[in-house]
């Protein structure tokens, strides 16, 4: 970002170090921290012109602010009215901000709860079955769409047999 940049161009013109920082240190997850001592300096007036010159034009300023101060209560209507139309602005740009914030939260709202009531509201078909074999009182199944099996017959014959030797009782194989 910019205030990077402008940070990282401070310290090379302090050659000031990240690691052992003088002047500017980082501050984690803040931003930044001016570490070092401040003074303020004031520009010494070295002539005594520039006192009179100063002098001058403070008067004309004061004359200035007080022509700007009656033309001012002249126009004090106009700008009173001119600040309630920049106000109004102001608030129905305020509305349609809140609006639109509230616009975008409907639609995450949405786009998160469309998923959940599909999974949640529909049902999946149940798949079809075709009896392959009955291998000593265990019927083996396979889905309608499934591709032939009769090469694999006898490996799901040894299968089911060795898992039915091995589980016996409630944990026996029906299908």
């Amino acid at each position: 970002s910019s205030l990077t940049q402008a940070i990282s161009t401070l310290r090379k013109m302090l050659k000031d170090s990240t690691k052992s920082p003088e002047f500017v240190k980082t501050v984690p997850k803040r931003g930044y921290q001016l570490i070092c001592s401040v003074e303020r300096i004031n520009p010494l007036l070295s002539d005594s012109t520039n006192n009179v010159n100063d002098a001058a034009s403070e008067a004309l300023d004061q004359e200035e602010l007080e022509n700007e101060i009656s033309t001012d209560a002249v126009q004090t209507s106009s700008s009173e009215i001119g600040r309630d139309v920049v106000h109004n602005a102001g608030t129905s740009t305020k509305m349609a901000a809140s609006q639109r914030n509230w616009l975008i939260k409907g639609l995450f709202l949405l786009a998160a709860l469309l998923p959940l009531c599909v999974v949640l509201l529909t049902n999946p078909s149940e798949s079809k079955f075709r009896l392959l074999e009955n291998v000593n009182g265990v019927e083996v199944l396979t889905p309608l769409n499934h591709p032939p099996l009769q090469a694999w017959m006898p490996s799901i014959r040894q299968c089911v047999n060795k898992y039915a030797e091995t589980h016996t009782g409630d944990s026996a194989p029906v299908k």
